[in-house]
């Protein structure tokens, strides 16, 4: 836990402060509201006169560089305004409204008069204009990548990043999708570029860009090379987590990890600082400059004081990521609000823009990812392992494990070793409404709880390290309403919400499936058709799928140019990348390559980036 303490020190604006904070009792006041990723805690110390004199944000769960650094940033800002009507940190809007509503549970607790802490508090910063050669919102891997391939040619780069830091979601994954690279030469790996195009074209249907496929594919193993010569290095995957990828290699073992993100994103910017390139953060894109004739001339920004920075460019590439961090939005695309969220808070502030200078949405959509128990907490940082949103409760192992699952009217809906590849999985659930039910008995929990299980998945969040009492944890998790008990199926039926019958019917036919070990439904494999649904007391475990951010976006060529749809032909100046661009999946099916969405961003990014640079030296 970090505190931060600034000390109040204008004493004529305190003086009409405090006059209106009688009745305040001197002391410490903690609450507690759900952020991002977990708990946020808020303890302000007030003095008898009521002036916030120490302010203590306690976000283990949230995202460090991002939440976490919101927090800290937040205490400061209370402390030193004494008031808590300030504006969210951009990027962390859920850790901002998290750390507000908790500071003002605190303040009532206190006894004080809200009205004295809500007095909004004015940005005065200077409006402020620039001249580059190309501009690049956004500061994750595919706005990185273009930021070099711009630099390279010798031009002058401005990156604006509405953030505190670099990185973005490529950070935080584990590495991406490259075929035929020097590293899987090395194993004695024969893969083709043109097999993995025509797998993921084939697997989109042709609903995907055939010529944008293949410039990614293609251009992907020796970006690897490229980004390893600047400071991002690699080792290909040797075990997949994903067991239904084992077996074949486009699927497993095209999945080049990195061997440290952090350091490789400080050794990219590194790079960039030495080719010239400029670097500002806390900096949200706001606007697209364009000409009478559609021509796209800059960006405007809003600055972290409130004042607004115009950029004139000859080329401006847009990677700011998609709409993720936007949960409503989320639902109102999936049409349902049983989902769980993990990865970066972009807001969609990069596709609004674009679509008002001319572009069109394409196929910008969540990006399903696993699934995670009701309520889980998440851990964002996963470079290392495939370990987002694990959680360390042993209850993950039946979240992990090919049970018994139904939906919400108790009905079976689909082979459950789907949960052994990342993708399919959370299309399962999403399939069900977006939640689902992990149907268990007694002696299950009785034998997980001896380590007799099934082959547990690792895909995903990954089930916990440490075992446990699966029958406590399940009181536990009856108790906080995330799961469901009855002494007989009725009773869980009526419990839980299912239908009584179906849910009876889809239970019994379920057992004899597992006494015969042959799933004649869906087709699960014998070896997960182990433990039946006989012995009571009977658990109902609620389950949600996943969403990782947005895949998806804006119409591109394969040159990663934003089109004009209507006359297919390029805006002039405008180009986007990673989850800002459009082509490369087809609806909300995500392909079952590990890294695909982190491959397309690097690669995409460093072709917008060549594009960009090419079109600012002859632009006039």
């Amino acid at each position: 836990m970090r505190k931060f303490i600034v000390p109040f020190a204008f004493a004529a604006a305190f003086a009409l402060f405090a006059a209106g904070c009688s009745g305040v009792k001197a002391g410490t006041y903690s609450a507690s509201e759900k952020g991002f990723g977990g708990e946020v805690t808020v303890s302000l110390t007030l003095d008898a006169s009521g002036k916030i004199t120490e302010a203590v944000i306690a976000a283990p769960n949230e995202t460090p560089n991002i939440g976490g650094a919101a927090a800290e940033k937040l205490a400061r800002s209370i402390v030193s305004s004494q008031t808590i009507a300030l504006d969210g940190v951009s990027g962390a809007t859920l850790t901002s409204k998290a750390v507000f509503s908790a500071a003002e549970a605190a303040l009532k607790k206190s006894g004080a008069k809200l009205a004295a802490y809500k007095k909004s508090v004015a940005k005065s910063g200077a409006d402020e204009e620039l001249t580059v050669d190309v501009v690049v919102a956004g500061a994750g891997g595919s706005g990185t990548a273009a930021a070099l391939a711009a630099s390279e040619a010798g031009l002058r780069v401005l990156i604006l990043e509405k953030l505190s830091n670099y990185g973005g979601n490529s950070r935080l994954a584990s590495g991406f999708f490259a075929v035929d690279s020097k590293l899987q030469r090395a194993k004695g790996m024969r893969l083709s570029e043109d097999v993995a195009v025509h797998r993921l074209l084939e697997f989109n249907q042709y609903l995907s860009n055939g010529p944008l496929t293949r410039a990614i594919v293609y251009k992907a193993a020796d970006t690897i090379d490229w980004l390893t010569g600047y400071g991002m290095t690699f080792h290909l995957q040797e075990k997949t987590t994903q067991f239904a990828h084992e077996g074949d290699a486009y699927e497993a073992f095209c999945y080049h990890k990195y061997d440290n993100s952090t350091q490789g994103f400080d050794n990219l910017y590194a790079n960039l600082k030495k080719m010239g390139a400029e670097l500002r953060t806390n900096t949200r894109l706001t606007e697209i400059i364009q000409n009478t004739d559609g021509t796209v001339t800059g960006v405007k920004a809003e600055k972290e004081d409130g004042g607004v920075l115009t950029v004139r460019a000859k080329s401006v590439v847009i990677a700011t990521g998609g709409f993720g961090g936007d949960v409503e939005r989320v639902r109102r695309e999936l049409k349902t609000p049983y989902l769980n969220f993990i990865g970066m808070p972009s807001m969609g502030e990069g596709l609004d823009a674009m679509l008002k200078a001319g572009a069109k949405d394409w196929d910008a959509t969540p990006l399903l990812h696993a699934c995670q128990l009701a309520e889980s907490t998440v851990a964002k940082e996963s470079s290392s392992e495939q370990l987002a949103g694990y959680s360390s409760s042993a209850l993950t192992w039946l979240l992990q494990s090919p049970l018994l699952w139904v939906d919400g009217q108790g009905s079976r809906f689909a082979n459950e070793d789907v949960v052994y590849d990342t993708a399919f999985w959370a299309n399962a659930a999403y399939a069900a409404g977006g939640r689902y039910f992990i149907v268990t008995d007694q002696a299950t929990l009785d034998s997980y709880t001896n380590g007799d299980t099934l082959r547990l998945s690792y895909s995903g969040p990954g089930p916990s390290k440490e075992g446990g009492n699966l029958t406590e944890l399940a009181e536990l998790a009856v108790q906080g309403k995330t799961a469901w008990k009855g002494n007989t199926l009725s009773e869980l039926a009526s419990a839980a919400g299912f239908d009584e019958k179906g849910f009876a019917s889809s239970v019994d036919r379920y057992n004899t499936m597992v006494s015969q070990r042959n799933d004649t439904d869906y087709g699960k494999s014998a070896k997960s058709l182990r433990f039946g649904v006989s012995q009571g007391p009977f658990y109902a475990f609620d389950c949600r799928a996943v969403f990782l951010g947005t895949i998806g976006g804006v119409k591109v060529d394969e040159h990663l140019r934003v089109l004009d749809v209507e006359h297919y032909k390029p805006i002039p100046g405008l180009f986007a990348a990673g989850t800002s661009a459009g082509g490369y999946y087809a609806g909300r099916g995500y392909p079952p390559y590990e890294g695909l969405a982190c491959g397309f961003a690097w690669t995409s990014g460093r072709i917008a980036g060549e594009s960009a640079a090419s079109y600012a030296k002859s632009a006039k």
